[in-house]
C-alpha cells in the first residue's frame, strides 16, 4: 500500500497526464465518425464509420471532468445524437467486415443513450445479439457469434460480450423501461430471463477463473480477462450484491488472484475474443478492461465504497499499469504534448488508434478520482475531529437560532453566512464525491472568511453547523495541531497540515483560534504575524484558487490579523459574530422566568437602543458619560483603565456582552429582584435590568477592554464586493424577475449588497422571510 505521500504525488503525476485527454482526441479525429468540433456542414451528408471506435471515443470524453476538458461539450452531446441516428441508418454493423457482435455489444450502450427515443432498429440489433442463444439454448453467455458466421466458426461465450450486453439492458430499464418489459415477454425477446441467466453465467465463470487462478501451480489454461470482466459483471450488475463478510472476502480473493498474473505492469494476452478477416486476432485490450473495473468501484452505492477499500492494497499495480502505458505512448505529432497509443490487436497497424487512446485516458480518469478519493480518506484520518454530525434541518435551526446578533440594524449573521456560503453551494449543487478534482465552489462566490468577536459568541458552533447544512465534511484545525512538533517546527508542520487540507474537496475547514500560539504560547505577536505571513498566507491563497472547500478562521482578536493575510484571495469577508441579539436575549430570559420562575406574563421596559446608548458612551476614546438623576456624569480614564471592571453605573452595556450561557444567571437575578418587588407585577424596567446586570458575576475575560474592543470590532467588518451573495426566492408573481435564474430546483438571485434591504430591481420588492435565512420574498412593487 502507498503512503500518503506517494498517493499525494501519484495523484499529481495524474492530473497533468489527464490534462492531455481532450486534446489528444481531438488530434485523433480522423479515426472518429464525426469530428468533435465541426465546421458548418461537416455533419449533413457523412455516414457514420467506425461505429465501435466514435462510440468508445465519445463515451472516454465524458470521463474527463469539466475543469479537464478545454471545449464546451455541448458541441459533443449534440454529436452523439447526430452519432446515435446515423449509426441506426447503417445496415452493416461489422469492423473491418468482422466481429458484427462485438460492433453491437460495444456500441449500442452509447446509441441507445444518446438517442431520444427507442427505435425499432436497436430492437434488432439486440434481436441480433441474443439469436446465438435460439439458436443454442444451453448457452447462457454473449460470444462472437451468430447468423454472421457458421456454427463451427462460433466463439465461446466470453465476459467482456456477455458485460456490454448486460449494460445494454440496464440502459433499457434505466431509460426505456416500458420497452425493456414489452421485449421481455418470452415471446419476445425474454430480456428479463435472459439478463438472469447472464448474470448466474457470470457468477459461473467468476468462480471458475477464481480456481484456475487460486491453483498450485498455476493453472495454464486460467485467462485473467475473463476473471476481470466477470468481476465486473458481478460487482455491476448483480442485485444481490451487499456489504457482508461473504462478499468482501469473495472481492478480496478476486482481486488477489487477479493482480497475481500481473508482469512488468501490465498482462499478457489470453484468449481472443475473435478476429478480423484480414489482420488476425482481437483481445481484450487491458486499459478498456481495467477502465471498466475501476468505474465499477467509483459508484455511489455502499458497495462501491468496499470495492474501493479492497482495491487500495494495490494502488502500486494500478500505479504500474499506468506507468507501463506512459512508457509505450506514441507523440502525435513531432515536438507535439498530444499523445497515443496503439492497441497492437492488428499487426497491420502500428499508428496511434483513437479507440486505444480513449481506453488508456478512460483507465488514467478512473485511476485519477481513485487516487483522489484516497488521499481525501488518508487526509481525512489525519485532520478530522470526531464528532456527531446534525441532520441539515436541525443544522439550519440551529445556524438560524445562533445566528441573531446583536445590532440595530445590522444584517444578522446567520444571514451573511447563509447568502455567502450555503445558497451559492446549494446552487451550484455540484455534490459528486467521487469526483476530487470537481470545484463545487463557482469563481465569483466567497469561500472564506474570518469570523471574530467577543469568546463564547458560537463562532465555532457558527461553522459546525453551516458545513451540516450542506452536508460536506468537517475539519477543525487548533494552535495545538501547528505546534504538536514543538515551536521550533511550526513551519515544517504547517506544511503537512496544509498538504493534507489541499486533497480534501467538499469539506468545511475552521482554524479555531489559531492566536492563540500567541497568548499561550508565549510568542511575540509578531512572531504570529511572520508565522501568518510567511507560512499560512501563501497555503490560503492556493486552497482558495483551488475552490474545492470553505474555510474560515475563528477569532477573539482581529487586531492580530494584519492587512495581507485579510485582504481579497485568502478571505473574502471579515465577519463579526457579536453576542446573541436583543430580541433573542428578551425572548429567551422570558421564557426562562416563566418555565423556570413562575411569571408568565413578563414585560420588558428597556430598549435596545437604551442599551446601545450605553454601550457607545462606554466604548469612547478618553472619557466616557453616563446619566445620573438627569444630570451627566462625566468619567475620567486613567492608563489602568480597560484592565478594570465595569462600574455599576454602566451596568446596562453588560447585557449587550452576554453569553448565551449567562442568560440563566440574568433570569435568576432578575426574579428575585422582580418578586421582591411585587409578587403580582413583573415589569422589568432600565433600573431593575441595571440591577441585576450589577448582581451578574463577570467572567475573567470581561473587563473595560471588552467594551472597548467589541466597540472597534464593530468598525473591521468588511467584505469582498466581487463575490457575490445568493439569496434563495420565493414568489407567487407570474412575470418573470430580472436577474431571478432557476436551477437546481429552486430560484435564486445574486447580488453584491450586505442584505436583504439593499436587494433593489425596479417593479419589485423583496422581503426577507421570518425563520428562513437567505430566503426572500417577491413582491409587485405597488406604484405611488
Amino acid at each position: 500500500m502507498l503512503s500518503f505521500e506517494e498517493l499525494t504525488e501519484a495523484r499529481r503525476s495524474l492530473q497533468s497526464f489527464c490534462l492531455l485527454h481532450v486534446p489528444s482526441l481531438l488530434s485523433l479525429q480522423s479515426g472518429i465518425s464525426f469530428k468533435l468540433l465541426p465546421t458548418e456542414g461537416d455533419l449533413d451528408n457523412e455516414q457514420a464509420r467506425h461505429i465501435t471506435t466514435t462510440a468508445t471515443c465519445y463515451s472516454s470524453l465524458f470521463d474527463s471532468p469539466p475543469r479537464f476538458r478545454m471545449i464546451d461539450f455541448k458541441n459533443v452531446g449534440n454529436l452523439q445524437s447526430t452519432f446515435a441516428e446515423k449509426a441506426l441508418l447503417r445496415e452493416d454493423w461489422t469492423s473491418e467486415g468482422s466481429a458484427g457482435v462485438y460492433c453491437r455489444c460495444r456500441a449500442l450502450p452509447m446509441v441507445i443513450s444518446s438517442s431520444a427515443s427507442f427505435d425499432k432498429r436497436i430492437e434488432a440489433h439486440i434481436k441480433a445479439i441474443l439469436g446465438q442463444l435460439d439458436k443454442k439454448p444451453e448457452r447462457f453467455g454473449i460470444g462472437e457469434a451468430g447468423s454472421a458466421l457458421p456454427e463451427n466458426q462460433w466463439y465461446p461465450p466470453n465476459a467482456f460480450h456477455t458485460y456490454w450486453t448486460m449494460e445494454i439492458f440496464d440502459l433499457m430499464i434505466g431509460g426505456y423501461h416500458a420497452d425493456y418489459e414489452r421485449l421481455s415477454d418470452p415471446k419476445a425477446l425474454d430480456l428479463k430471463r435472459r439478463r438472469e441467466g447472464m448474470l448466474l453465467w457470470g457468477r459461473q465463470q467468476l468462480g471458475s477463473q477464481l480456481g484456475l487462478h487460486s491453483a498450485s501451480p498455476l493453472s495454464s489454461v486460467l485467462d485473467s480477462d475473463q476473471l476481470a470482466w466477470s468481476l465486473a459483471i458481478f460487482l455491476r450488475f448483480d442485485e444481490t450484491l451487499n456489504v457482508n463478510l461473504e462478499n468482501r472476502d469473495f472481492i478480496k480473493q478476486a482481486f488477489k488472484c487477479l493482480f497475481s498474473t500481473q508482469a512488468d505492469g501490465t498482462w499478457r494476452h489470453y484468449k481472443p475474443l475473435f478476429h478480423y478477416k484480414e489482420a488476425g486476432n482481437a483481445y481484450c485490450y487491458v486499459f478498456e478492461t481495467f477502465a471498466v473495473l475501476l468505474q465499477c468501484a467509483l459508484r455511489k452505492e455502499a458497495e462501491a465504497e468496499m470495492v474501493r477499500e479492497l482495491l487500495k492494497p494495490y494502488c502500486k499495480n494500478l500505479m504500474d499499469l499506468w506507468r507501463y502505458a506512459d512508457s509505450t505512448k506514441i507523440p502525435l505529432r513531432p515536438g507535439s504534448k498530444e499523445i497515443g497509443w496503439c492497441s497492437g490487436h492488428r499487426t497491420n497497424v502500428t499508428d496511434p488508434e483513437s479507440w486505444a487512446t480513449a481506453s488508456v485516458f478512460s483507465y488514467a480518469q478512473a485511476l485519477r478520482r481513485l487516487i483522489g478519493i484516497w488521499c481525501r480518506e488518508e487526509a481525512h484520518s489525519n485532520l478530522n475531529t470526531p464528532r456527531s454530525r446534525l441532520s441539515p434541518q436541525k443544522a439550519a435551526e440551529e445556524m438560524t437560532f445562533r445566528g441573531k446578533t446583536w445590532g440595530v440594524n445590522k444584517t444578522s449573521v446567520s444571514e451573511q453566512l447563509w447568502t455567502m456560503f450555503i445558497n451559492p453551494v446549494r446552487m451550484h449543487e455540484c455534490n459528486d464525491n467521487l469526483e476530487p478534482d470537481s470545484q463545487p465552489i463557482e469563481r465569483n462566490h466567497a469561500r472564506s472568511a474570518i469570523l471574530f468577536g467577543p469568546p463564547g459568541t458560537s463562532k465555532t458552533t457558527l461553522v459546525r453547523s453551516l458545513a451540516d447544512v450542506i452536508e460536506w465534511k468537517y475539519v477543525e484545525i487548533h494552535a495545538s495541531h501547528f505546534v504538536a512538533e514543538g515551536l521550533t517546527q511550526v513551519q515544517k508542520t504547517a506544511d503537512k497540515i496544509f498538504k493534507q487540507l489541499s486533497e480534501l474537496d467538499h469539506a468545511v475547514v475552521l482554524f479555531d483560534e489559531i492566536d492563540e500560539l500567541v497568548r499561550e504560547r508565549d510568542m511575540e505577536k509578531d512572531a504570529f504575524g511572520r508565522f501568518l505571513t510567511t507560512s499560512m498566507l501563501p497555503k490560503l491563497a492556493e486552497l482558495w484558487d483551488a475552490r474545492k472547500i470553505l474555510y474560515f478562521v475563528a477569532t477573539n482578536h482581529i487586531n492580530y490579523f494584519d492587512s495581507a493575510i485579510i485582504r481579497s484571495h485568502r478571505f473574502d469577508a471579515l465577519i463579526l459574530v457579536s453576542p446573541p441579539s436583543f430580541s433573542a436575549k428578551v425572548g429567551e430570559l422570558k421564557k426562562l422566568l416563566s418555565e423556570i420562575y413562575g411569571l408568565p406574563e413578563v414585560r420588558f421596559d428597556a430598549t435596545e437602543q437604551q442599551i446601545q446608548k450605553e454601550l457607545e458612551d462606554l466604548g469612547k476614546s478618553r472619557t466616557s458619560f453616563s446619566w445620573r438623576y438627569a444630570l451627566p456624569v462625566v468619567h475620567w480614564r486613567g492608563p489602568d483603565w480597560q484592565e478594570q471592571k465595569l462600574k455599576p453605573e454602566f451596568a446596562l452595556a453588560k447585557f449587550a456582552l452576554l453569553r448565551w450561557d449567562e442568560l440563566h444567571e440574568l433570569a435568576y437575578r432578575l426574579a428575585g429582584i422582580l418578586k421582591a418587588l411585587s409578587p403580582s407585577s413583573a415589569t422589568i424596567s432600565l433600573d431593575t435590568l441595571r440591577e441585576a446586570l450589577t448582581q451578574v458575576a463577570d467572567s475573567q475575560w470581561r473587563k473595560n477592554k471588552s467594551y472597548s474592543d467589541y466597540m472597534r470590532d464593530t468598525q473591521s467588518e468588511r467584505r469582498d464586493y466581487q463575490m457575490l451573495n445568493v439569496w434563495e426566492v420565493r414568489s407567487d408573481i407570474e412575470v418573470s424577475v430580472p436577474g431571478v435564474v432557476f436551477t437546481n430546483g429552486c430560484w435564486w438571485l445574486s447580488r453584491a449588497v450586505d442584505s436583504s434591504r439593499e436587494i433593489e430591481v425596479p417593479g419589485f420588492e423583496f422581503e426577507l422571510l421570518p425563520g428562513a435565512p437567505g430566503c426572500v420574498q417577491i413582491r409587485a412593487s405597488v406604484s405611488k
